[in-house]
C-alpha cells in the first residue's frame, strides 16, 4: 500500500533485560511502535519508553477470549499505564511457548506438554 513503509517486527521478549537491543538508538530510529506483546509488564515497560523518548503507540493485545487496543500519543491522550488492568487470570498461550520467564510458565509449558502426549486423544 505505501512503498515507503519500513516494518520491522520483533520477536523478543521486551523489558529491562533487552535494553541492549531495544536501546536509546533504537527507540530514537523508530517513528512510533506498535505492540502485540503478551503482558501487562511487557506494556508497561513499552508504554513508559514510548512516553519517554514521545513516540506515538498503538497498543493492542488479546488474553483469551478478551481483547483490547488503544491509540496512544505522549502528553495528548491516555497512557496505558495510566489506566489499571484487573489481574491477568490466565497465562497466555504465547508466552507459555516463547518466553517462559516465571516458573508458573514452566510448569503450565510442561502440563500442556504431558496433556497432549498423555490426556488428549489424537
Amino acid at each position: 500500500m505505501n512503498p515507503a513503509l519500513n516494518i520491522i517486527d520483533h520477536k523478543l521478549y521486551v523489558g529491562e533485560t533487552t535494553e541492549s537491543v531495544f536501546n536509546e538508538g533504537f527507540w530514537e530510529s523508530i517513528d512510533f511502535a506498535i505492540n502485540a506483546v503478551d503482558n501487562i509488564k511487557a506494556r508497561q515497560y513499552v508504554d513508559s519508553q514510548c512516553v519517554y523518548f514521545n513516540k506515538p503507540l498503538l497498543e493492542s493485545g488479546t488474553l483469551g477470549t478478551k481483547a483490547n487496543s488503544q491509540m496512544i500519543i505522549p502528553y495528548k491522550t491516555q497512557c496505558y499505564s495510566d489506566s489499571v488492568d484487573p489481574p491477568e487470570d490466565g497465562i497466555a498461550v504465547c508466552t507459555i511457548h516463547l518466553f517462559p520467564n516465571l516458573i508458573e510458565h514452566c510448569i503450565a509449558y510442561g502440563r500442556f506438554i504431558f496433556d497432549s502426549e498423555f490426556v488428549e486423544r489424537a
